[in-house]
């Protein structure tokens, strides 16, 4: 599609972090000194990554991010107020956490994460951040395992079964229980899962197959992201959709499953049909893998550019 208007809002509940970015010729074994060469320091988190993808794109945005007090919390508000996403939720004793992401030749990734105030929430606070009926709900696995975010599971899953959500459990899929999934059962939830996050909720053996027997016993939409075998859509009703992927020069993948969020929501934020919202996350995607860290996401103009319609 070559005009693109978003129109429904995307409320952005989770977490903005600092990030720290280093390469490294190899990941360090246990006891070894290996040198890296740092990269940038930078505002990240996944739902920051997120909802900073969707601005380039001017979906509106409801900022449901924590801000807390401290240095990292002061640069986060900061660059927030540069997206036009004013601060709806504040942590009065508590600053944001970081990350340490170490970037290896082939462009893989391993983070080494420090909370901080986005781990925790509570339902007052969650009670204060505006929803409508045509609002769009994303939420990441970050923020949701634990007692930490008991309370942001239970807003989630209490949500009117017809609020669009969009839901990226992320390599903490394993710390979400099955009862939290059969609540999601019958509900306009849409979970979106890489190659391995799909075998950890569905099972073993051929990943579309499983991804699509599992939609169809909880009733939940998953879109897969499998790298260069594109995306699928299982629905459990309708045989998978497959949405080919636009090839580029990876540099890194940070961000990449972020970017592809961003991209989905933009495309249900202007009310495309759910595989052309997919086609979309996949161009944003390919956008941010073929540049260096995760503040690589398009606006509509330069999406044009890259991938004609």
């Amino acid at each position: 599609m070559s005009e693109f208007l978003a129109v429904k809002p995307v409320l952005v509940v989770g977490g903005a972090v600092g990030d720290v970015v280093l390469t490294l010729p190899r990941l360090p074994s246990s006891g070894e000194d290996v040198e890296a060469v740092p990269q940038d320091r930078q505002i990240g988190g996944c739902a920051f990554n997120v909802a900073r993808a969707l601005r380039r794109l001017n979906v509106p945005v409801i900022n449901g991010m924590p801000v807390g007090n401290g240095d990292w919390g002061a640069t986060i508000e900061n660059t927030m107020q540069e997206l036009d996403m004013p601060v709806l939720l504040r942590h009065g004793q508590m600053d944001n956490g970081w990350c340490l992401a170490l970037v290896e030749p082939n462009g893989e990734r391993t983070f080494i994460t420090i909370t901080g105030c986005e781990a925790h929430w509570n339902k007052a606070q969650l009670a204060t951040l505006p929803l409508e009926p045509e609002t769009v709900v994303y939420a990441n696995g970050y923020e949701l395992v634990g007692e930490p975010g008991e309370a942001l599971r239970d807003w989630l899953t209490r949500l009117p079964f017809d609020q669009w959500r969009l839901i990226d459990p992320g390599p903490r899929i394993g710390q979400l229980g099955a009862e939290f999934f059969a609540m999601l059962s019958d509900s306009h939830t849409l979970l979106t899962l890489n190659r391995d996050e799909v075998a950890l909720l569905c099972g073993e053996g051929d990943t579309v197959s499983a991804a699509q027997r599992f939609a169809s016993a909880h009733n939940i939409t998953l879109i897969c992201r499998l790298d260069r075998d594109g995306a699928w859509i299982c629905d459990g009703q309708q045989p998978p959709l497959h949405v080919p992927i636009y090839p580029v020069e990876v540099v890194d993948t940070i961000g990449a499953g972020d970017a592809h969020c961003a991209g989905l929501l933009a495309g249900l934020s202007a009310g495309w049909p759910l595989p052309q919202a997919v086609d979309l996350a996949n161009r944003v995607a390919a956008c941010v893998v073929a540049s260096r860290g995760a503040a690589g996401a398009p606006d509509w103009q330069q999406l044009q550019q890259r991938f004609p319609a």
